[in-house]
This record gives structure tokens, sequence and C-alpha cells, in this order.
């Protein structure tokens, strides 16, 4: 039973992607090592009672699960499943309570191999439930709380709606504070999100910030020129982009976070040959020498997928590389390892990726990042061809824990200014520094405007606030302290044609 109510309560959690951390972090530490049935004492039976007594008056059906299980953790919270019966274990209804309070945080209806022919309730009744569900549990003021933009939350599974309510604080959205109310296809509220206490955090001033038309300047800084390869495969498009974090500080205009454009890395080919395999076998000798991976341990099953998307893929988005290109992929019983393209005339390596599915079990970090970044770049001067030019970091490398791996890009340049097609990958293991994966950079020869041609930054910026203004928000920057930020909302969106000054969409005629 134990094993059940784990994996429901964790699927409970993790079905609101905006939730706050705090739920977040008790999502993560809902494993089944973790959790314990404790003997009920007085204090926590009292906080049982009163916790379910509200949540009963909130939420009707719950009076059809009388049989409950408490689990006491480590942590602030209580968890409260409740079933229908005690041979029923797969539909229950999950309370979240204060373990101080007893008050109701969070909770969540979860129904097994539910296959009833279901349409979304209407949206406009659905917030209204969400309204008034909020001012109930929270008094009329809802706490501060206030539907996000129109409320609706872009998360659907055929079954629910999605309300979502953000927290206003000084009149100001505080982002990092949203709560989902999940709305079923009867009207009945079946889920709340855990919402953030914020008696200890401290909030920045409105007095000391930017006023909106200065930060708006502030922004222009940040347009930066590209080149885009159009749909026709033969045309450059010269592009501005807002090159920052899409969050600029409220009181000094700048990124709130470094961003690559501020600190540029410039890897400078050697033009040494570029690695070569003429088999499988020597494909296969190679991966084994640059990543340690050891293609003999275990069940390693080898496929030639030439013709086919690699599996493992990384970055081809408007090219397709695969194409024309010697396909070998590596696999086990616990999933795909390996992939390499080869380039079959010459035997040339255009792109490869190991991945070891059991390195995130065994593995520990020890690389920074920034001898990461070192070693990525001695390896690509090493491996680019010279005449490709000078490569610009487009990215920070990210660490994913799932792999124990660094991830950077690179793009080449013309003119000084980055194309974004020209994108290298290249993987760093975090312990050994071994290079788990590479994606070569192929220049596509095409026209491309004169920069001298372009609008001013200030032209191209006015243009991207007509369609999304600026917004002011508060952020946690660092725990307890929540500072003012002017963000951009859709800021993959965000691209103007640096000619016309009209909004650019890759394969849409419609600009605008």
């Amino acid at each position: 039973m134990m094993k059940k109510v784990t994996h429901a309560v964790f699927l409970l959690m993790a079905a609101s992607i905006a939730i706050s951390s705090s739920s977040g972090a008790l999502a993560r530490e809902n494993t089944l090592e973790k959790l314990k049935v404790e003997q009920m004492t007085p204090e926590i039976n009292k906080l049982v009672e009163k916790g379910v007594k509200k949540a009963t008056s909130l939420i009707p059906y719950l009076k059809d699960y009388p049989v409950r299980e408490v689990v006491v953790k480590d942590t602030p919270y209580l968890l409260v499943n409740n079933y229908k019966s005690k041979e029923n274990n797969a539909e229950f209804v999950t309370l979240v309570l204060d373990k101080n309070t007893g008050d109701l945080l969070e909770f969540g209806k979860y129904e097994l191999y539910n296959q009833k022919s279901q349409t979304l309730y209407p949206i406009d009744k659905s917030k209204e439930i969400a309204m008034s569900f909020m001012r109930k549990l929270y008094g009329e003021d809802m706490a501060g709380y206030q539907f996000d933009g129109d409320g609706v939350a872009k998360v659907f599974d055929g079954q629910t709606n999605t309300i979502q309510f953000v927290r206003m604080v000084n009149g100001v959205p505080f982002t990092d504070d949203i709560v989902q109310i999940q709305v079923d296809h009867e009207g009945q509220i079946t889920g709340k999100s855990l919402g953030k206490p914020i008696e200890k955090i401290s909030f920045a001033k409105l007095d000391q910030i930017l006023s909106k038309e200065k930060a708006e300047k502030q922004l222009s800084t940040y347009m930066k020129l590209r080149y885009s390869l159009d749909q026709d495969g033969k045309t450059y498009k010269l592009l501005y982009v807002p090159a920052f974090s899409g969050k600029l500080d409220a009181v000094s205009g700048k990124d709130s976070v470094n961003m690559p454009y501020h600190s540029k890395v410039n890897v400078k080919p050697k033009g040494a040959s570029q690695p070569v395999a003429q088999s499988r076998e020597e494909a296969q000798a190679y991966l084994a020498q640059r990543t340690g991976y050891d293609f003999a341990k275990g069940n390693v099953f080898f496929e030639d997928l030439t013709g086919e998307k690699p599996v493992i893929i990384q970055y081809f988005w408007k090219t397709r590389k695969w194409e024309g290109r010697t396909n070998y992929s590596w696999r086990t019983d616990d999933g795909w390892i390996g992939s390499m393209l080869i380039e079959p005339k010459t035997g040339s390596i255009v792109s490869y990726h190991v991945v070891d599915t059991s390195v995130s079990k065994t593995a520990t970090k020890k690389l920074t990042q920034e001898q990461a970044l070192q070693l990525a770049i001695n390896e690509l001067a090493e491996i680019t061809p010279a005449g490709i030019g000078e490569l610009l970091l487009l990215q920070p490398g990210e660490y994913d824990e799932s792999t124990n791996q660094y991830d950077f890009f690179f793009v080449r340049q013309e003119q000084e200014i980055p194309v974004e097609d020209g994108l290298t990958h290249i993987s760093i293991n975090g312990s050994n520094g071994k290079v788990m994966g590479i994606d070569l950079n192929e220049k596509v020869d095409g026209v491309m405007a004169d920069p001298k041609k372009a609008i001013s930054q200030e032209e191209a910026a006015a243009a991207l606030l007509k369609k999304y203004p600026l917004q002011l928000q508060y952020i946690l920057q660092e725990e307890g302290k929540a500072a003012l930020v002017y963000t951009l909302p859709m800021l993959f969106d965000a691209k103007i044609d640096a000619l016309t000054g009209e909004f650019y969409s890759y394969g849409s005629t419609d600009k605008k």
C-alpha cells in the first residue's frame, strides 16, 4: 500500500508545473525510503482532525473517503491519505497539512485507470469555482492572490482545467508564489498546489527602482544582431534578439543573470584533422577511447540506422544533417547509450553522443563549470576546421545531474554577428572531463543581408515593446529576499527583422 501511496503523491505533485519550490522539494523527498507511518500522538491527531474538518468543508467528496492514513516525515508537513475503503487503495485523496497548525496547504484527488469519456468543464465556470474556493480557504482577500493573467494555466490533461493565481505584494506580482487549482469535467476541484509562506521574506521597496521608460531604454542595449537561416534554406535573415535572461534588475537596469553575451569566450580553431571512423569497429573504438564508456559491459546492441534521425539527438533544428550520413547507434536493455553520424565519403565524424545510463547512480561531480569550459575550448580548438573562423560561446555550461555532463553551445560568426544555425555542441563529463558528445557546426552557404542596412537598437526595442511591454515583478534571487525586476514575456518569440522592424517567426508568413 505504501508503494502506491508514494507513486500517487508523486504524480500529484509533478502534475503542477508551476507549483512553488517548497512543493517541489516536498515531491522530491516523497520517496518510499523516507516515508514512515508513525503511531498517532494526541497532538498529531488533533492537528489531523482540524485539517480534515476544514478540508471536508471545502471538498465535499472527501466524506466518501473515510479510511485515513497519516504519514509523518521530517518536514513541516503531514500527509493524510484518505481512502474509500481498506480494500480499495487505488482511489484516494491526499491532503498536505501544516505540521504546526493543521492548516490545509495542498491536496489532490487520485483515481487510477479512469477511462470515462470526458470533456473539459467550461473555462469561465472553472474560474468562478476556483475563485470561490480560494476565498473560502484564504478569506475574501484571498491572501493577496489574483488571477495570473487570464487565470488559465496552459496545462491540460484532457480531464481538468488548471486555474492559476499569483500572489500580489505591494501591487506587484510575486511570481515565485503561484497557486494552481484543478477543476475536473464535473466542476469538482481535484487539486490545489502549495503556495509559499511569505512572512519571512523581505521585499525590495518600490521607491528605488528605475522608471519603466528608463528600463525600456536600457533594454535597447541588449538588442543584438543575429543571422538566422530562413525557411528557404538559402537566405539568412538579419534579426535583432534580446540577448539577456528576460529579467532586468529594476534598480540598476542590468541583466539579473550573467548571460553569455556579457562574457564572450572565443575559440580559435587550429585546423587539425577532423576525427575519422571508417567502420563500426573504428567508430566504437573511438567512442570508448574518447568517452571511457566500456562497450563490453552488459548487453550492448548495435544498429545501423542510416537514413533515420539519430535516437540520441541534441540539436538538429532547421538542418537535416543525418540525411546522407552513416548513422550508428548503440543501446542496452536500459535504453540508448550512443549515437554517431559519419560522412561516408571521408569517414569524418560529424556528431556523436554517449550517455551512460548508470552514471547518475554512481558519479559525483568534481569539475567546476569553468574547468569544464576550458576543456571544451581546448577540444574544439583541436578538431574544428580552421575555415570556420572564431566560435562564440552562446550558452554557459548547464550541468545535468541525470547524465553527469556539462553542455556547452558555440556558434560561428559572420562580420562579428553570431549565426544561430552554425551551432556546435559539446558535452563534458563532470567527473573526469571526458568529451561525451560533440556536434560540429556545418556552414550553410546563403545570402546574408548587409548589417549596415539594419535599423537601430532603439528602433528594434520599440518594435518589441509594442507587442510585449516590460512587466514589473518580484522574484526570489536569494533565500528570504525578493528583488524587483522588469521582465520581458515570450522571450523565445522576441525576434525582430533588422531590415523591416517587423516581428519574425521561422516558417510563418505573418511577421507582425
